[in-house]
């Protein structure tokens, strides 16, 4: 009598498969992450890692998820740029604006951000000194940044930089009267730099909130399970510990 011991295990096996859920049986694919040069959120570190408060909470959330992930840094109009038309992409520290709304699904949120003019210390007496006076006036901005798109919609000359050291550097140099930048990052540019004291915060301008952004097209199922992690890790103060750990 002829063995039909390999078919019968065969047919146990797919018995065994359709039996798993779906989940199980096609593990949900690497997210790809971008991020920019922004202190103290997303920075790169002297080891050559990726740190900063935003990214320890993206990964952490992607860690409780299960989910796999890569991380670039790289320029923030190609970050912003490859998460939009990538299916399985996301990109942090992102503001979310009523623009961006339909673009991503939200994660977050992963920080909050003022936004202010800065400017040198021994301008002149007569200089701006409100955002109606500042009409006009030369303003170095981050290029693609909310809040440099922000102005440019309300009608404010922004000369757009690759990078905040950039802006920062043009300021000393005299050849802008503002830098706009979030009060958190840029003193920390400014201490960087060795300036401090020469430049300063002078015009509060906004607040926006920083979230992780995924693209807009990403499985649903992952969506939910990045959201849930993060109301667990922000729910049992994980989130709130790594704040903690960067204002200490």
């Amino acid at each position: 009598m002829p063995c039909h011991r390999p078919a019968m295990r065969l047919s146990l096996s797919l018995s065994f498969l359709l039996l798993l859920p779906a989940h199980a049986l096609a593990e949900p694919s690497i997210i790809k992450l971008y991020t920019e040069e922004l202190p103290p959120y997303n920075t790169l570190l002297p080891d050559g890692r990726i740190g900063g408060s935003a990214t320890q909470k993206v990964e952490a959330i992607l860690k409780d998820a299960k989910l796999s992930h890569t991380l670039e840094l790289t320029s923030w109009a190609r970050a912003f740029g490859l998460a939009r038309i990538q299916a399985n992409s996301c990109v942090y520290s992102t503001a979310r604006t009523p623009e961006r709304e339909a673009q991503f699904k939200w994660i977050g949120e992963l920080a909050r951000i003022d936004g202010v003019l800065f400017a040198l210390a021994d301008r002149p007496r007569n200089s701006p000194a409100t955002m109606e006076a500042a009409m006009g006036t030369r303003i170095g901005g981050y290029h693609s940044s909310a809040s440099a798109l922000y102005m440019v919609k309300k009608g404010y000359n922004v000369i757009m930089s690759a990078n905040h050291d950039i802006s920062l550097k043009n300021l000393l140099a005299g050849r802008l009267d503002f830098w706009l930048a979030s009060r958190t990052t840029g003193q920390l540019l400014i201490d960087k730099q060795g300036v401090n004291g020469k430049v300063v915060p002078v015009i509060p301008v906004l607040n926006l909130e920083l979230y992780l952004a995924c693209n807009a097209a990403m499985e649903p199922a992952q969506i939910q399970r990045l959201q849930q992690s993060f109301a667990q890790l922000q729910a049992d103060g994980t989130l709130a510990a790594i704040d903690r750990q960067f204002r200490e």
